[in-house]
């Protein structure tokens, strides 16, 4: 059975060169999709089983020989890299250093973020996994102030034309089709939300992305798990870190978004699409002094 993507043909070609190889079958352990077995003392080749090749890569990476290639799905020979030597890896204290001392930053110098720095955020952020490779999360990118209240500015927009749908009156007809939980969350966080953001926006603040000097919106084609542009926009905030950037995860504009089909249009985002996140980006106006320990609600051990 192939598997789809937005972005790719839906399988990639495997070659073994037969001169390298030394038959140690690592190549058929890691392989998930299933195509390589071994069989006869040879390493096999069959696109019909299971998932076919999905290009993954595993196999190339584990190959001791370099007797591996995989072409298509986005992939090609020239995507393998080495191995970063033990030295530069990151160490687990160093990681947790990293994490724990990020902050949602919502106060910036008015600073532009260079194109440098964006770059590596993206490069970083690409790594992120993925439900199925080739990657199908794609990056709208708001590169300066400027660009960055225009998409507020719209956004603002949308906002103002959702009121009514969220109005006291129309969130009680759409009480039996939505659930309690949901009705109580439209009721208390989301319609006032929506009605703040509009009055501060009129008033000439910016309480969505507060005045940002980058903005970022992660999303991906249909195909894609829902969570991959959430994970890429993660791995984003802590290469920002890492970069000296502070960062801010904005849900609020991704759902209605999806709905605003002129808008969709404008930025180029297909109509059928993951919702994904936005992230803001920009250099912190403040030093914290000190990190806050937080913790799950709950770890259960079965």
């Amino acid at each position: 059975m192939l598997l789809e993507t937005g972005c790719a043909d839906p399988v990639a070609r495997i070659e073994i060169d037969a001169d390298k190889c030394t038959v140690c079958g690592l190549c058929t352990k890691v392989c998930k999709g299933a195509p390589l077995y071994l069989e006869n003392d040879r390493i096999c080749v069959d696109y019909t089983r299971f998932f076919g090749c999905f290009a993954c890569g595993h196999c190339v990476a584990v190959c001791p020989q370099g007797a591996i290639t995989v072409t298509g799905r986005d992939f090609s020979p020239a995507d393998i890299l080495p191995m970063p030597e033990r030295e530069a890896l990151c160490g687990y204290d160093h990681l947790r250093s990293l994490m724990i001392s990020r902050r949602s930053i919502r106060e910036f110098l008015q600073r532009p973020v260079e194109r440098g720095v964006i770059d590596k955020i993206l490069e970083a952020a690409a790594t992120a996994p993925m439900g199925i490779p080739p990657s199908n999360v794609r990056v709208l990118v708001f590169d300066g102030p400027e660009k960055v209240q225009a998409f507020a500015q719209d956004v603002n927009e949308i906002f103002k034309r959702s009121r009514r749908m969220l109005s006291p009156f129309m969130l009680r007809l759409m009480r039996p089709f939505i659930g309690k939980e949901n009705y109580d969350m439209m009721r208390t966080f989301v319609a006032p939300l929506v009605d703040f953001l509009t009055q501060t926006r009129d008033a000439g603040e910016d309480w969505l992305f507060y005045n940002a000097p980058l903005a970022m919106h992660f999303y991906a084609s249909s195909f894609a798990d829902p969570a991959d542009p959430l994970i890429a926009a993660t791995y984003a905030t802590l290469a920002a870190e890492s970069l000296g950037l502070g960062s801010c995860m904005i849900g609020s504009v991704a759902p209605f978004l999806q709905r605003a089909k002129p808008m969709l249009r404008k930025y180029g985002i297909p109509q059928k699409h993951q919702p994904g996140i936005v992230v803001i980006f920009g250099y912190p106006a403040a030093r914290f002094q000190h990190v806050l320990k937080r913790r799950f609600a709950e770890i259960h051990f079965s």
